[in-house]
């Protein structure tokens, strides 16, 4: 085999090894038959040329941001989470937070 060609065969046996959702590479190479140490050593060249490699690009979606005055508060007092939300009333959470400062 050609260098060029033996280079193809491994990258494809990479990429069958991380598309295979197997985790242990021992356990994979043992049911293809192949090296441990070759897959190892391979890899390993992999992740040398693609540090090299150019850079892609990824593409970047972008999302409405958050407005702070429609995020609601979470209040903890002695263990009890009070979620309120941007139009919450004054004097009801008042009532509720000695309620629960004094029953719980």
């Amino acid at each position: 085999m050609k260098r060029s060609e033996v280079r193809l065969l491994w990258q494809s046996r990479i990429e069958a090894f991380q598309s295979s959702g197997e985790t242990s590479v021992a356990a994979w190479c043992a049911k293809q038959g192949i090296s441990v140490q070759s897959m190892y050593q391979w890899l390993r060249k992999s992740s040398v040329q693609s540090e090299t490699s150019p850079a892609q690009w990824l593409p970047v979606v972008m999302q409405e941001p958050v407005s702070v005055e429609t995020m609601p508060i979470t209040l903890k007092l002695n263990g009890v989470a009070i979620e309120c939300p941007p139009d919450f009333d004054e004097a009801t959470l008042t009532k509720i937070l000695q309620v629960v400062q004094h029953h719980v």
